[in-house]
């Protein structure tokens, strides 16, 4: 299991987003599985999930996609922290090149004018309802490769169209689960209390705790 060093974690407590430190030790080792080449992810915000994902990502090209970034200095930021992040893990670590490139737009309009496949692909974007994952999905059906993945946050919680989405992929016979060992994360996440200081999840109480809603396909 690939885990994140000190440095990482306090600039990703330091970043806004509702994402557990467990759900992000889940990213990076879904990304350390991706093929190198074309990465995107789908819903950044403030760029948690993309600073987890980098750890894991080989060399090549990471576009960071939400209308958000509309904003100059919101994507300037998102990009300038997320660049190195993958600076620091490449360079240091992996010694390749991740590029980071960002699109101020909405998801289903970025997707088709892309014009590569996918090795890798997180969705997480917008409001996770009125029928945004299934659309999401219709597009990347066909545009990841073989061994391609496509993970989600918020699968399998009070936002129920993303399973939704999710088993759909799977019902086309064209996807399979990928195993997340929750068990080991969080036995790790607490032996060290990694969740100590990262609070931003604790605005849904009824919810369990660490959240663990991310969930995983891979291409056949």
């Amino acid at each position: 299991m690939i885990t994140p060093t000190k440095e990482w974690l306090k600039t990703f407590k330091e970043t806004n987003g509702a994402l557990s430190v467990s759900e992000a030790v889940a990213i990076i080792n879904i990304a350390a599985q991706a093929l190198e080449g074309h990465y995107l992810e789908l819903g950044t915000y403030k760029g948690k999930s993309a600073l987890s994902a980098v750890v894991g990502l080989k060399q090549g090209w990471f576009g960071l996609v939400d209308p958000e970034f509309k904003d100059k200095e919101w994507r300037d930021e998102v990009a300038v922290k997320v660049s190195l992040c993958a600076d620091d893990y490449n360079n240091n670590q992996k010694m390749i090149e991740l590029y980071i490139e960002t699109f101020a737009d909405y998801s289903t309009n970025i997707i088709p004018i892309i014009q590569t496949d996918f090795s890798y692909v997180f969705v997480d974007s917008g409001s996770h309802q009125d029928g945004l994952p299934m659309q999401e999905v219709k597009l990347l059906e066909d545009r990841m490769v073989q061994g391609g993945i496509i993970a989600f946050h918020d699968y399998k919680n009070q936002f129920t169209e993303v399973e939704g989405a999710y088993d759909y992929l799977v019902s086309t016979g064209k996807y399979e689960p990928i195993e997340i060992n929750w068990q080991e994360i969080f036995d790790y996440v607490a032996e060290h209390g990694l969740e100590n200081g990262n609070n931003s999840w604790h605005q849904y109480p009824e919810l369990p705790h660490p959240p663990n809603f991310v969930g995983a396909l891979r291409r056949k």
